[in-house]
């Protein structure tokens, strides 16, 4: 068996025993729905542990470690006040929650991570360090956060799972496609072995995916989440979204010469070449939701 085989082989067991645990922190509300805080936990931490080892450059050109895993604990549960809050009267221990609330607990971890460079640190690296530490705790643990904030809206666990399906089979169908037909490579710096059969496979699956499930939602669970051509043109732009994600990380892993961000995944990798589409697609489409009237 080659090595592309046994690799496709190993994630897909890797997939059968992992996604049942996934589905369920997200379809579940046991424990006030704390499942799906420590399942934001869990993927925040280890993709961000995974992020500060790969931009460590050693002496003080770091990340504030520490800072960073204990302000991404703040930020999910942060998350999980604001749209749990009301359900479960957490209101009664953190009245008025609003933008201030965020805004505080933003004000709080720029002055500790200044501190910190200030007085424990040299001059060199400093705009690496605090660059690294807040980018980090922005883009991975805020972003992906979201998974908390729309399990709580309406149908939230429906949207969840349409998002998942679409995004994982876009990167799915993506190397499927790569390995099989691709011919004409991208040649993207970040990621130049990559082609556009592979990219265009996963497109036209991920359209697929986003149709035949919003269509499964409405003949069986009488849920229309979107209509036809908001459904395709909602698979363009996570086909799109995910890829970006992926070549995001991409670009943090090339520049760290690395070829997987860690090894805790069999076959897939670290925890972040796993989530990585997902990291970017979260957020936007939890705000798309939004903007559209979801609540």
């Amino acid at each position: 068996m080659s090595d592309v085989k046994k690799n496709i082989l190993t994630r897909v067991l890797m997939a059968v025993v992992a996604l049942p645990v996934y589905v369920f922190t997200i379809v579940t509300d046991i424990a006030y729905s704390t499942p799906i805080l420590a399942c934001s936990l869990i993927i925040t931490l280890a993709c961000l542990y995974e992020y500060y080892q790969i931009t460590d450059r050693g002496g003080d050109e770091r990340a504030f470690f520490k800072t960073g895993m204990l302000f991404a604990v703040a930020i999910n549960v942060m998350m999980y006040l604001f749209a749990y809050g009301d359900r479960y009267g957490y209101g009664e221990y953190l009245p008025s929650f609003d933008a201030r609330v965020v805004l505080g607990l933003i004000a709080l971890l720029l002055a500790v991570v200044l501190a910190l460079q200030l007085f424990t640190r040299g001059i060199r690296g400093a705009s690496y360090s605090l660059g690294v530490t807040l980018f980090g705790l922005a883009y991975i643990v805020f972003s992906f956060s979201h998974i908390i904030a729309m399990k709580a809206l309406t149908d939230g666990v429906f949207y969840i799972i349409i998002l998942n399906v679409v995004v994982m089979l876009n990167d799915t169908m993506a190397l499927f496609g790569g390995v099989l037909f691709g011919r004409h490579k991208t040649n993207f710096p970040v990621s130049p072995n990559k082609s556009w059969e592979g990219y265009l496979s996963g497109l036209l699956f991920s359209i697929v995916a986003m149709v035949v499930t919003n269509q499964i939602y409405i003949s069986f669970f009488d849920r229309a989440l979107f209509g036809m051509l908001e459904a395709v043109l909602l698979g363009v732009a996570l086909s799109v979204l995910g890829n970006l994600g992926d070549l995001a990380e991409s670009a943090v892993k090339r520049d760290g010469a690395i070829k997987d961000s860690g090894s805790i995944i069999p076959g897939h990798g670290g925890m972040w070449d796993v989530f990585d589409a997902l990291i970017y697609t979260y957020p936007l489409f939890y705000y798309y939701l939004v903007l559209k009237g979801v609540a």
